[in-house]
Formats: C-alpha cells, sequence, structure tokens
C-alpha cells in the first residue's frame, strides 16, 4: 500500500510538471506577439502559372501607380474635341444717312487656312459711337467647322419720302428658298424731320424673314376713291419693300410699306372682297412664272371673275396657243411679333390669264397644271 501510495504521489507531480511547461510556452508565445504586433497567417496558395507566363519577365507586385501602362485611349466625343484655331476680327461700314454717318460693325471669328467665318454680334452706332442697335448670335462647331454661320451687310437708301438703312442678314445652313431676313431702320416722320432729332432714328419693327427673296425698295402709286374736293382725284405715294413669295406654283410680288409717319412696317395694301361666299380678304398681286407646258392638247375652265359661284366656260388649250400670266388674287397672311415679322400666302389661290385673247380666272390646280404651272416646293 506503501508503494502505492508513493506512485500516485509520482504521477501526481509528473502531471503538475508537465502542465507548468505547458503554461510557460503559452505565455511565451502571447509575450513574443506583444513584442513584434504581427500574427501568424498561414501563407496563401499561389496559382501555378502557365507556360507562356514562365516566359515572360515577373511584373513586380509593387509597382508605383506612377509608372502604371496607361490605358488604351477612348474616342473622343463631340464635345471632347478641341475646337479650331480662330482669328477674330472686327469690321466696319459706314452708312450715310440724310447727311448723318452712321456706322455697321461687326464681330467676326474665322477659321485660321479656311474660309469659314460667321458673325458673333454686330451694331449700328451713330456718328457718336452711341450704340444704336446690338445683336448676338450663338457660336458652335461641329467636325473642326462652324456648325451655322451667319452674314451681316447694309446699306442705305433714300426714297420719296424718306431716308434710311437696310440690314441684310443670312444664316446658313437656311431651309430651302429662304431669302434670310431684312431690316428697315430710319428717321420717324419721314423727310420732313429725319435729321431734325438723332432720337427719331431706330428700327423700325423687328427683322422680316423672307419665304422666297428681297427684291428691292420702290414707290407704291394708290389711287384712292374720287374726292369732291376740287373735282379731282389725288394720287398717293407710298415707299415699299418688294419681296417674291412662293404660291407653290408660281412667285407674287408682295409689297410692305414704309410707313414713315409712324414708324413701323405694315401690309402695303387691305383688301375686302365680297364673293358668294361672303367676304373674303385678299389682293391682287403682280406675279412671275417659270411656264412648263405640255405638248397635247388640253382645257381648262374659266371664270369671269374669281369666284366659283360664276360658270366658267370651257377652253380648249393647244400646244401652239398663247398663254399671258396678268395676275394673281390671293390671301397673305402677315404674322409679326417683338422678335420677327413673316408673310405667306394662306387660302385659294386665284390667276388672271389671257388665252389666244380670251381672259379669264383660273384657280385649280388641273387648271394650273393646263396652263404649264405644276405644283412645286
Amino acid at each position: 500500500m506503501k508503494e502505492q501510495g508513493t506512485s500516485v504521489a509520482v504521477v501526481t507531480l509528473v502531471a503538475v510538471a508537465v502542465s507548468f511547461a505547458a503554461c510557460n510556452r503559452v505565455q511565451g508565445m502571447k509575450s513574443a506577439q506583444a513584442v513584434t504586433g504581427v500574427v501568424a497567417q498561414p501563407a496563401p496558395q499561389k496559382p501555378q502559372p502557365s507556360a507562356a507566363a514562365q516566359t515572360a519577365p515577373a511584373i513586380p507586385s509593387s509597382t508605383p501607380a506612377s509608372s502604371a501602362s496607361p490605358s488604351p485611349p477612348l474616342a473622343a466625343s463631340k464635345s471632347d474635341v478641341r475646337p479650331p484655331k480662330v482669328v477674330v476680327s472686327d469690321r466696319s461700314q459706314t452708312l450715310i444717312v440724310a447727311q448723318q454717318t452712321f456706322h455697321l460693325l461687326t464681330h467676326v471669328q474665322s477659321i485660321e487656312g479656311t474660309t469659314d467665318e460667321t458673325v458673333e454680334w454686330w451694331e449700328l452706332r451713330d456718328a457718336k459711337e452711341h450704340v444704336v442697335y446690338r445683336e448676338s448670335y450663338p457660336v458652335a462647331f461641329e467636325n473642326g467647322m462652324f456648325e451655322s454661320t451667319v452674314g451681316i451687310s447694309a446699306n442705305s437708301f433714300t426714297t420719296k419720302q424718306g431716308s434710311g438703312i437696310l440690314v441684310h442678314g443670312m444664316e446658313l445652313p437656311s431651309a430651302p428658298d429662304s431669302g434670310g431676313w431684312v431690316q428697315v431702320f430710319g428717321f420717324k416722320y419721314g423727310r420732313d424731320k429725319y435729321a431734325a432729332d438723332e432720337s427719331l432714328f431706330g428700327p423700325f419693327g423687328p427683322p422680316i424673314f423672307i419665304d422666297g427673296e428681297f427684291l428691292d425698295i420702290g414707290t407704291d402709286s394708290f389711287r384712292p376713291t374720287p374726292t369732291f374736293v376740287g373735282g379731282a382725284t389725288a394720287t398717293v405715294m407710298h415707299d415699299v419693300l418688294k419681296f417674291r413669295v412662293w404660291t407653290g406654283n408660281f412667285n407674287i410680288v408682295y409689297p410692305v410699306l414704309i410707313n414713315w409717319i409712324s414708324g413701323k412696317l405694315q401690309p402695303a395694301w387691305r383688301c375686302i372682297e365680297t364673293t358668294s361666299k361672303g367676304q373674303v380678304e385678299r389682293c391682287s398681286y403682280p406675279l412671275t412664272v417659270e411656264a412648263h407646258r405640255d405638248n397635247q392638247p388640253t382645257f381648262v375652265r374659266l371664270f369671269t371673275e374669281a369666284d366659283e359661284g360664276f360658270t366658267p366656260k370651257h377652253v380648249i388649250v393647244q400646244p401652239q396657243s398663247k398663254i399671258e400670266y396678268l395676275e394673281a388674287r390671293t390671301p397673305v397672311a402677315w404674322n409679326e411679333d417683338a422678335k420677327a415679322i413673316s408673310f405667306s400666302v394662306n387660302g385659294d389661290v386665284w390667276i388672271k390669264v389671257r388665252i389666244d385673247g380670251l381672259e379669264g380666272w383660273i384657280h385649280s390646280q388641273e387648271d394650273f397644271d393646263a396652263v404649264g404651272l405644276p405644283q412645286a416646293g
């Protein structure tokens, strides 16, 4: 029993020693971790490189950002393309109106090495360099050129009743058959007072945008109903701007009145007709045609008046028939706001013709075709 007790004591002593040694080992590991600040991690598993990769030189894993290979360039968008080199210049034109001097100043941008140019802004100035009027336009680029261009010019004019300046503008690209625009400047109250006061000089309205062509400035005579003062009629002379306006088959010449008293532009004519369908606002205008006649016989319905209420005559038109185009009668719509004036044919169009000496009115497309005026545009 004594030997058995001794054995137990020895085993117990050995166990205590082993435990103490293990405790000392754990404490040593914690002390080492506290000193180095590093926690042991298992080594990562590296993938095996392919044969091609083994032959290439190794790339350091810590390459500086500045030495990194650049990404391939991306295609530049329209907004990223740098604009071309532009040359800027100011141009001045002198204009004399009623013995007074004015200047048209245009600020022009040109693309170096080309003839491409556009007006960025323009000013009309008086003799003291005071700005009478100014207009500006946006400038944009596309494919190394201007996306659109604006051209400005001016000329002075003198008429029977006044004197002024006509500014012409054109934007490209433009709508088909567009004649750009014109703007009138002058002395209000006409020639009686036009140079008496510089404050009377200015625009007679916004620009007129032309669906056709500006022709010229002229004088329009108007003979009103006879008055009984002296028993004679008085012929009234008006200064007008003349425009070519397309109807769809031919052109009419449309006059715009320069009202020197009010300092405004307005339709030269206002006409009211009574027809079988009631009152119609329309006038007769000169016309210009480019006839393309057929070489086959045909016929037209010829009315004695520009009115469907009358019974027409059926007139044969031979290829050798002589056709004269006398006048047109049509409504014309006048549109005006603070920025623009425009006008266009708006309604039933009639033309007066003379076929082998016989006069009358036609208005249907079939009749226009018969006299060589097909629809176009």
